[in-house]
């Protein structure tokens, strides 16, 4: 798409047995002594000032809870920082095994959760900034959080801190915490009044590179041209992971809609010619060279050799590193959650951890936050599949659609800042999957009227769409009198949806909605929820009021 998480101490260290030595003899090492640890007059002379920042932060996040302004978290970090400017640097260096960042613009939420519950397996004790955002605030939420009044971090010994890290926020977080690894996801267009176009990304990444100590290693996708190019001038270590199995998407059907797909990247980043791909997985991804320079994918380091599909959301795949071939089952839907449990594998052995604790931290992660999470409602089950930009929204699609099977379907569709207020993406998605894949069908959202718009235009009939939109529409600004604007505004809203079938009068609202989508599903079936990121947090908000679930922030780290 993050709010907060109780500022109790975590949940005690797990004790684990080295792993075998037939996999990987050698320990986790800790981090390297130049990168975590600071002169030590600085540190104490500011240690004082990081207490103060720690108290007036958490005190902040208490009052907060007490007057129900929300989870109180993110503002945790907001104050530490005023208070005391280099507050995450102080605490991030007292991290025995150092941190590791993961950005990218899709799975770095499901990729931070599959190195986590590795990491716990091999004995460590994990933080993450789950319960902040992934801005520069969020990170230093995370770590005022566990901190102590006396400006030092609880229980940092063992400890190795995974933070998710906003596409544009790397440069400064890199600066402040020179990371042991960062692993790089993907590229694809998201939020383009926000972030722009993607190449101004690349050039943030290469900022951020350019500030990296050589004893940082670089996880890079080798089969996102955009991604892979990061490790070209790079003086450290690079792990290249990717897919090797040519079979995949060898069905007509999924060649056929292939062709709606959107190609984020489409020039060599050598010459400017136009890549040529053997492969294609989806939008970018795939098997690519230039056929003017030769630049070409690299040869991964860690890679699938084989996909085998066993049930919506259970994958099985062969994984080879290092001439050593696993089997790991990825209980999770969709091709880019292979990517996913990918990216955490190579971080694994980057940081020398044997396969027992990779194969079974993989295979017993539970879906996190929005990213195909199962929460039960009613004698229904609800699953959760977050879809922000045209290239995750279309994973989405394929992954709901493939079988043939039909949906009971609601998509969310907003357009707030955290969103992106520029809507105009959803006619590159491959909607045209739709129509006659859907049960039923609620559209909701600050731009449902947009949605089920597109919709129609992909063959959806008008009768089979149930249109909730959130709010009234708004009056457009003219010099039109009050009661002239609120008359317009009534006839407007009248006329539209008077021409949605679906749609009816006075029904405005998530809550609505939501009763509406859940009242069409059957007892014992399941209701796909689509939202866009602030219609995720919507809809958990309201499923938690209703008690099926609880506060998205009450997680506990190991």
């Amino acid at each position: 798409m993050r709010n907060e998480q109780p500022s109790q101490p975590l949940s005690p260290e797990i004790d684990q047995s080295p792993p075998d030595s037939t996999l990987e003899p050698a320990p986790l090492p800790a981090a390297d002594e130049e990168m975590t640890r600071k002169p030590q007059p600085k540190r104490q002379q500011h240690t004082m000032r990081a207490g103060l920042a720690v108290m007036a932060g958490r005190t902040a996040g208490a009052i907060s809870r007490r007057l129900h302004l929300g989870g109180g978290t993110s503002i945790v970090g907001v104050v530490a920082q005023r208070v005391y400017p280099d507050i995450i640097e102080h605490l991030a260096t007292e991290l025995e095994h150092g941190s590791l960042m993961v950005t990218g613009t899709n799975g770095k939420t499901t990729t931070s959760s599959f190195i986590a519950a590795i990491l716990r397996d091999d004995g460590l004790r994990v933080w993450r900034n789950r319960e902040g955002s992934n801005l520069v605030g969020g990170v230093a939420s995370s770590l005022v959080i566990r901190a102590q009044p006396n400006g030092h971090l609880r229980r940092a010994g063992k400890a190795i801190s995974i933070l998710e890290v906003d596409e544009a926020a790397l440069p400064k977080l890199v600066d402040a915490i020179p990371p042991r690894v960062i692993v790089f996801t993907n590229l694809f267009r998201d939020q383009l009044d926000r972030y722009g176009e993607v190449d101004s990304i690349v050039t943030k990444w290469k900022q951020a590179i350019a500030q990296l100590p050589d004893t940082t290693t670089l996880v890079l996708n080798a089969d996102d041209p955009t991604i892979a190019q990061l490790g070209d001038s790079f003086a450290g270590r690079v792990l290249y992971y990717g897919i090797d199995d040519l079979s995949l998407k060898d069905d007509p059907a999924e060649q056929e809609a292939e062709r709606h797909q959107v190609l984020d990247v489409r020039t060599c980043s050598n010459c400017g010619s136009d890549y040529e791909y053997s492969k294609r997985f989806y939008s970018h991804m795939g098997h690519y060279h230039c056929p003017n320079c030769g630049k070409q994918r690299p040869t991964p380091d860690v890679r699938v050799t084989h996909v085998q599909m066993d049930t919506f959301d259970r994958i099985r795949i062969q994984i080879e590193s290092a001439d050593e071939q696993r089997e790991i089952v990825v209980p999770l839907p969709g091709l880019y959650n292979i990517y996913n449990a990918l990216a955490a594998t190579s971080v694994s052995r980057a940081l020398g951890i044997g396969w027992e604790p990779i194969i079974s931290g993989i295979e017993q992660s539970k879906p996190v936050f929005g990213r195909g999470e199962r929460i039960q409602a009613d004698g229904k089950t609800m699953r959760l599949l977050l879809a922000k930009n045209p290239t995750g929204f279309n994973e989405v699609l394929r992954t709901l659609f493939s079988d043939g099977i039909s949906r009971h379907i609601l998509f969310v569709l907003n357009d707030n800042i955290a969103d992106g207020q520029d809507i105009s993406w959803i006619w590159d998605v491959d909607f045209e999957r739709v129509p006659g894949q859907t049960e039923t069908l609620v559209i909701s959202g600050t731009r449902a009227l947009d949605l089920a718009l597109r919709l129609k235009y992909a063959g959806v009939a008008e009768k089979n769409m149930s249109i909730i939109p959130t709010a009234r529409l708004k009056a457009h600004r003219n010099t039109e009198t009050p009661r002239q604007k609120r008359l317009k505004k009534k006839r407007e809203i009248k006329e539209q949806l008077a021409e949605m079938p679906g749609s009816q009068e006075r029904q405005y609202g998530i809550k609505i909605a939501l009763d509406s989508a859940l009242q069409q599903t059957p007892v014992g079936e399941t209701l796909f929820v689509v939202p866009t990121y602030t219609g995720l947090l919507e809809v958990h908000r309201e499923l938690e009021q209703r008690g099926f679930t609880p506060h998205y922030w009450e997680g506990r780290d190991a």
